[in-house]
């Protein structure tokens, strides 16, 4: 995989016009293939019980066709960002074959990089997208410092050790909104008042700081966003389209600040109020999907535009069910309401990959677009999986 920094931090976004791209993509639709169940509606008779019982069962065939997606496909690749996002909803014991994902991952694309007269353990960017995104996802599912990892040449690591090189590999050069990642291995590691760490060159930080970067980054993506809430502007694509996943991983780092018990600069409220808005967006966002990719009706149109709301639903109810979970954002019942229609949405997509596309075609014909939506699955069933903590 060649690919330059810009590309490595930007691939996933957009993704769907390489499908659409592809010259032979018209085959990968089924006709005939089994349809899509249907969206359930809530009525204003028995409005909250039809939400619930809809809600429950467009969870549970999310999750079964998710499942599929991720068991049958994403872990038998050889892809390490598929491999690792598959870690998301299945956990750090997850394997690739006869071995643990961590292993495989770790003993293929590992590399020591020299700085500072030492040399630490690191992903290449190119390899996991995002600065220690791979890390992240291990503090996530809860992967023990003293974890032991192999690498290339028969030597062995541990988790601390990755850790440290997030630290001394650390640059400024770390643009706001590809901070998310960064902030919450470090906001873990470090805590408020005591947050101060040095790079391999000598140069000083405060995960503070980083969280301020990274919020205003968010504010800034957000802005578009802030002014069609408020009926200002309609809501159309903005700079937010241009972060990674569609704008959707840009609060992620400040949720798990809030977690280790950062609170500066309000960093609460702030959150809040960029939750409010990732979920105004569920019902805008997948319109405004359906009009610039899926219109043309065409197969392959349809399969981007499905590609599209699968990343953006799955990241943005991942986002919805952690801010739940550790109480940082309670949604307002009409939130709950665009929630509930999220979940259908998503069940409805899932079904539609696992029975009414061609995704083997989809494999050898485009398998970048390929393994973005394994790796998109990923996060989707991480979000409808419980307990998402």
């Amino acid at each position: 995989m060649s690919v330059t920094r810009r590309e490595a931090l930007r691939w996933a976004m957009g993704f769907g016009v390489g499908i659409a791209g592809a010259p032979t993509l018209a085959t990968i639709a089924r006709a005939g293939a089994t349809p899509a169940p249907p969206v359930a509606s809530s009525s204003a008779a028995g409005a909250a019980g039809t939400a619930t019982r809809s809600s429950a069962d467009a969870l549970a065939s999310a999750r079964a066709d998710l499942r599929i997606l991720v068991e049958k496909r994403a872990l038998k690749t050889d892809d390490p960002w598929v491999l690792m996002h598959a870690v998301l909803p299945l956990g750090p014991d997850a394997r690739h074959g006869a071995e643990p994902v961590l292993d495989y991952v770790a003993r293929n694309w590992i590399e020591m990089v020299p700085a500072g007269g030492k040399s630490y353990p690191h992903f290449p960017l190119n390899i996991e997208a995002h600065p220690n995104h791979f890390l992240q996802i291990m503090y996530e599912r809860g992967v023990p410092p003293n974890r032991t990892l192999p690498i290339k040449g028969g030597a062995t690591i541990t988790r601390a050790d990755l850790s440290a090189g997030a630290k001394a590999l650390f640059t400024a050069a770390t643009q706001g909104d590809e901070l998310a990642w960064t902030v919450s291995v470090l906001s873990a590691d470090l805590k408020p008042g005591s947050d101060r760490f040095e790079n391999a060159e000598g140069r000083a930080f405060t995960v503070s700081a980083l969280i301020e970067a990274e919020l205003q980054a968010a504010e800034g993506g957000y802005g578009d966003t802030f002014a069609a809430m408020k009926g200002a502007k309609p809501y159309g694509r903005s700079a937010l389209q241009t972060y990674a996943c569609n704008g959707t991983h840009v609060v992620d780092g400040l949720l798990d600040a809030l977690a280790h018990g950062y609170r500066d600069n309000q960093l609460l409220e702030r959150t809040r109020n960029l939750i409010q808005a990732a979920l105004f967006r569920l019902g805008p966002e997948v319109k405004l999907i359906d009009e610039a990719i899926g219109a043309a009706g065409t197969p392959q149109a349809k399969l981007n535009a499905d590609a599209a709301k699968l990343q953006f639903l799955g990241h943005s109810l991942e986002m919805a069910a952690v801010a739940r979970t550790r109480k940082i954002y309670e949604p307002t019942a009409s939130e709950q309401a665009a929630l509930h229609g999220a979940e259908r949405e998503l069940a409805a997509i899932a079904h539609r990959l696992t029975t009414s596309y061609d995704l083997d075609g989809l494999a050898r014909q485009v398998p970048r677009a390929y393994r973005v939506i394994l790796g998109d699955a990923s996060h989707a069933l991480h979000a409808v999986e419980p307990p998402l903590a």
